[in-house]
């Protein structure tokens, strides 16, 4: 029952941060480019295993643990399992399970870290920068004047990690993450099948 009552909690959080993300998008106009995903090609993209579980779960429930874990396993695959490198030229979106998607995927480009001083300063990417430059300094503008209102990393970190620190604290390449959270619910569910 825990780790189902885990994935609720995280599902919770990400429900809280979605709406905090696009309210705080719609607000200064920030949105990525059609069909980008130049996030998700970088290699060194890191996750904690909590954010994956509920991926995970939706994996189990749908019967496609084995075929996602071939795709894992593939040494040619160098980013992010959920990744689709030839979709923006089939004129989609690159994440095949964007509605389960980890802290990090949702945050970056639209989120903020706190500075030295305390106030929000947005995390994004190159292109947003170049190509969004007039929503980026919005943003900025919307975090000075109400920096207690900007969806910031640290906080939602904090909140998966009074979920399970022993999940939530480990930052790892997020294909490792993404398998130990599947490898967590296998033992959950063979503990389960045994009892």
């Amino acid at each position: 029952m825990r780790q189902k009552w885990i994935i609720e909690e995280v599902e919770k959080v990400f429900g809280e941060l979605d709406s905090h993300l696009n309210s705080t998008a719609k607000e200064s106009g920030l949105n990525c480019p059609d069909f980008c995903g130049h996030c998700c090609r970088k290699t060194d993209i890191e996750a904690s295993p909590i954010e994956f579980l509920p991926l995970a779960a939706w994996l189990y429930q749908n019967n496609k643990v084995n075929d996602f874990l071939v795709k894992l396993d593939n040494p040619e695959h160098k980013w992010c399992a959920c990744f689709d490198p030839d979709a923006s030229a089939k004129g989609e979106w690159g994440c095949k399970y964007y509605e389960h998607r980890g802290l990090i995927c949702r945050l970056f480009g639209f989120g903020f870290r706190l500075n030295r001083d305390n106030m929000p300063v947005l995390v994004t990417c190159k292109i947003m920068k170049s190509t969004r430059s007039e929503a980026v300094a919005k943003a900025g503008v919307i975090a000075a004047r109400q920096p207690d209102e900007m969806p910031i990393f640290s906080h939602y970190f904090m909140q998966l990690l009074a979920i399970d620190p022993d999940l939530a604290v480990p930052q790892m390449p997020i294909n490792e993450a993404i398998r130990i959270a599947i490898e967590k619910l296998y033992f959950y569910n063979l503990d389960k099948e045994e009892s």
